[in-house]
């Protein structure tokens, strides 16, 4: 396995080599996004929640077929796990063989992940869930580096806060690359394994433009929901159909009084 050392976190254009960082690992703290109970306003809040799901999805669903399994971490290849950062733990990580992290989050989020080994590589990337962080930036680098890793026979751990917008990101990015899946294909197989994923629009937006860059062709298109007011992609359909549906209800009330 190829062996490089920096201590510290990416903060540049370019990716350092790997780092050997340990930390301890706090619980997120819980967002609460549930529906104003007051009179006119559930319908309105249940649409923006639908919208904003990705930042609150659940880190634990049964086991089984296309399940997040050992507390929330989801296998989405033979060498590849992704899962939120609650459940990125010392046990969890020695049991599936991990020996490569990457933590996908600011530090005012999270501190360091706890690593499994002394010789774990560790790479961390201080990039925020927003319509204006770029994440695009590294997808070749760290696609390269997962396949590096799986060519090796290790296997790779991508976290974030919840295992639903950032570290998915990477792991379409990935999948893209050296799978040569689809856009489209990669989020159904991601779907398939982890249901709650659901990365932000300005991330699914630099997808679109990786896989123009790889392929010369995209397989998503991006939609207009009237019940938010602007464009989603259409791989998100199913949701989008509840908005509209929502919103439908929403006018209607409104209508009455």
């Amino acid at each position: 396995m190829k062996e490089t050392n920096v201590n510290h976190t990416v903060d540049a254009e370019r990716l350092p080599p790997m780092a050997l960082l340990s930390g301890q690992h706090p619980e997120p703290a819980p967002t609460d996004i549930a529906g104003d109970r007051a009179t006119g306003k559930v319908e309105g809040n249940q649409i923006q929640a639908l919208l904003e799901r990705h930042e609150n999805g659940p880190s634990i669903l049964p086991n089984g077929i296309g399940r997040p399994m050992r507390s929330g971490v989801s296998r989405l290849l033979k060498n590849l796990y992704l899962c939120g950062g609650s459940a990125a733990s010392v046990g969890m990580m020695q049991q599936l063989g991990v020996t490569f992290v990457i933590n996908v989050t600011m530090p005012t989020e999270l501190t360091d992940t706890p690593l499994p080994a002394s010789d774990t590589r560790y790479l961390r990337l201080p990039v925020k869930d927003n319509r204006e962080a770029n994440l695009e930036r590294y997808f070749h680098e760290v696609a390269d580096l997962i396949e590096e890793e799986s060519n090796a026979n290790g296997v790779t751990l991508v976290h974030c806060v919840a295992g639903i917008s950032r570290s998915a990101t990477l792991c379409l990015a990935y999948l893209m690359k050296h799978h040569r899946m689809s856009l489209k294909d990669a989020y159904n197989h991601i779907k398939d394994k982890r249901p709650q994923v659901r990365p932000n629009v300005s991330f699914v937006k630099q997808l679109m433009d990786f896989e123009q860059q790889l392929y010369g062709s995209r397989s998503v298109a991006m939609v207009y929901c009237h019940a938010l007011d602007q464009e989603l992609p259409d791989i998100y359909e199913p949701e989008f159909r509840t908005m509209e549906l929502l919103y439908q209800k929403f006018r209607r009330n409104i209508a009455r009084r």
